[in-house]
């Protein structure tokens, strides 16, 4: 009678033995699938906010308007109404500033002018104006101006000083759907222009 029980007690141990290993196999592949998933969503992050300290002027989000035409810098405030693919200046800025490959942090087109607030991998920020239509080729003090004095200005807009030899100061103030330019110290006062965006 012993010897039964101890023969039941083996062949039940069997199954248990195999659910208990099957259970851990099972746990083991969960967890390191769950690491693996944490890892890349850290790894993630860190690229998307390119890991640099730049005063919070962008967090790797496009903090724009949510009804654009998907242009903006998907890096910032923006018209592209939600993440995009870090679109790139274009190379004229790009040649203009010297700084490698610069992205879009803010594009306007307005019905007068296009303008582009890009940035370089360290966070620099870069003015690019253009009058005319979109899709002309930029020449530097032709069509276009390239300026490097560029500031945060409030939650979504920027701010690009231009000082000529004379002096006078011109601003552009730059927003997701919305140019101004302020001119300052003009020997003949200026009234301040605002374009509104056309898309």
């Amino acid at each position: 009678m012993a010897e039964d029980s101890r023969r039941r007690g083996a062949s039940a141990l069997g199954p248990l033995l195999l659910a208990v290993i099957f259970l851990a196999v099972l746990g083991g592949g969960v967890g390191f699938s769950l690491g693996t998933l944490s890892k890349h969503q850290r790894n993630a992050a860190a690229t998307q906010g390119n890991g640099t300290a730049n005063n919070g002027a962008d967090n790797g989000t496009d903090n724009g308007t949510g009804n654009g035409n998907g242009s903006g810098g998907g890096n910032g405030s923006g018209t592209g109404g939600g993440q995009n693919d870090k679109k790139r200046c274009p190379p004229h800025t790009e040649a203009q500033a010297g700084a490698g490959e610069l992205t879009q942090v803010l594009y306007l087109h307005t019905a007068q002018s296009e303008v582009w607030i890009c940035k370089d991998g360290s966070g620099t920020l870069y003015y690019q104006g253009h009058t005319g239509a979109p899709g002309e080729d930029l020449q530097e003090k032709v069509n276009a101006l390239f300026l490097t004095d560029v500031q945060k200005e409030g939650d979504n807009g920027y701010v690009a000083t231009n000082t000529d030899p004379s002096g006078a100061i011109t601003k552009y103030h730059v927003k997701p759907k919305r140019l101004v330019k302020e001119y300052l110290n003009y020997q003949s006062p200026k009234p301040s222009v605002t374009e509104n965006s056309v898309d």
